[in-house]
């Protein structure tokens, strides 16, 4: 009976402000990562691995890199007041993320070796502490769903040129009418919900309430910034969630200003000629803004689509300016001249600048502008749906009139 009494006084001395203070205390002060490649890159290309720290700003730190071993391993030592999410960045072609509450392991592929090369997510299991197999789950949870989605989008689209080739439309019907268990975005929620809540009480839920904070949906803006405030309670310590509830406020304020009506913000990028441009010469004119880069698969599988978007509508007044945050300025090229596209082409000079500005976190993202100058909606990928609201505003003439809001994520983009 005595010991029965003790064990409530037990848990609220535990749970203590006290208490958790000395978790943190507890928590290891340095953590050994280990990883190792299967394939490095050719002679002559970057070998390098770089580790970064995310501190909520949505702007990760580089803390240290260093060079792929000649056995194809390679390790960091972190040194850290608590423990927080980090992400290797291998040779340009693995991004891996972790929980650094204790030694970590990981092996991935690394240098592509199929002779076409797209840079496409994959999951590497990385072997860590329980906290961070909530980082593993949502991982997998968001490549399969990426992956789903393309498979998805591809066989919509086959079957479409099928029926549109030999007048055969069975594959379309059963595409288009087929049952299913679950939309892809439901499910995808399904299994991110509840992950969230077996591990609403754990400082690592700060990874996934970084892109949680949408201001199209108030609710779950709302629900966000007291989850973040229950953490900040829970884990004084940790910084990472104070900075991310005060990004998320002002990422919702800048959101605000790309509402349907808004002006579309003024940007000045250089084109592939050097000479700074703007979007304001094309007022008169419906814009679609592709914001994409060359490695983005999802991007380039988009391109095709625009083009014969480009040629249905140029006539109707619809024009498209390509802005790509590609970091090497001849990838950029090189994927330009690949594609071909018969529009304006423009390289972001500073691509976290340009994401904030426009408020995007994957890409291909598109904004369809009207011929004011003015904002009529954004999509978050490229689909059908998105092909057939584009070809709808055109059709009715719309200008400045009222859209409905929001983000359109009509097929899962690439993330950053």
């Amino acid at each position: 009976m005595k010991n029965a009494m003790l064990k409530p006084a037990l848990l609220a001395l535990l749970m203590s402000p006290a208490a958790l203070m000395a978790q943190k205390a507890n928590l290891p002060k340095q953590i050994t990562v280990k990883g190792s490649v299967k394939f490095a890159t050719p002679e002559g290309q970057p070998r390098k691995i770089w580790l970064s720290r995310d501190n909520g700003t949505g702007k990760p730190t580089v803390v240290d890199s260093v060079e792929l071993g000649p056995d194809l391993t390679y390790s960091f030592r972190i040194k850290q007041d608590h423990p927080g999410i980090y992400k290797l960045n291998v040779m340009y072609w693995d991004h891996i993320t972790f929980w650094s509450d204790a030694d970590v392991k990981v092996a991935s592929r690394g240098y592509d070796t199929a002779k076409m090369k797209v840079k496409i997510p994959h999951f590497y299991f990385v072997d860590g502490s329980s906290d961070n197999n909530f980082i593993n789950q949502m991982e997998l949870n968001n490549t399969n769903g990426y992956l789903r989605s393309v498979d998805e989008y591809n066989q919509e689209y086959y079957a479409k040129q099928h029926k549109e080739k030999t007048g055969d439309s069975a594959w379309a019907n059963y595409w288009k009418d087929r049952r299913r268990y679950n939309p892809l975005r439901e499910d995808n929620d399904q299994r991110e919900d509840l992950l969230m809540k077996v591990y609403k009480d754990r400082p690592v839920l700060i990874y996934a309430l970084r892109s949680a904070g949408s201001p199209h949906d108030t609710t779950q803006y709302a629900s966000t910034l007291r989850q973040l405030d229950h953490l900040i309670k829970l884990y004084p310590w940790l910084s990472e969630a104070k900075n991310l509830k005060n990004t998320i406020i002002k990422n919702r304020a800048q959101m605000m200003k790309l509402q349907p009506g808004q002006p579309a913000p003024s940007i000045s990028y250089p084109d592939n000629f050097g000479k700074l441009q703007g979007l304001e010469k094309y007022k008169g004119k419906y814009l679609l803004v592709d914001f994409w880069a060359s490695w983005c698969g999802p991007c380039r599988q988009a391109i095709p689509k625009v083009k014969e978007l480009h040629e249905q509508y140029k006539a109707k007044g619809l024009e498209v300016v390509s802005i790509s945050i590609d970091t090497d300025k001849k990838a950029w090229e090189k994927a330009m001249a690949d594609e071909n596209m018969p529009w304006e082409q423009l390289l972001s000079d500073n691509k976290d600048k340009t994401m904030e500005l426009y408020q995007f976190s994957g890409i291909p993202t598109l904004y369809l502008i009207d011929r004011e100058g003015k904002i009529v909606t954004k999509f978050t990928g490229y689909s059908p749906e998105a092909e057939a609201m584009i070809k709808q505003a055109i059709e009715k003439g719309i200008s400045g009139q009222a859209q409905p809001a929001g983000e359109k994520k009509v097929i899962k983009a690439m993330s950053m």
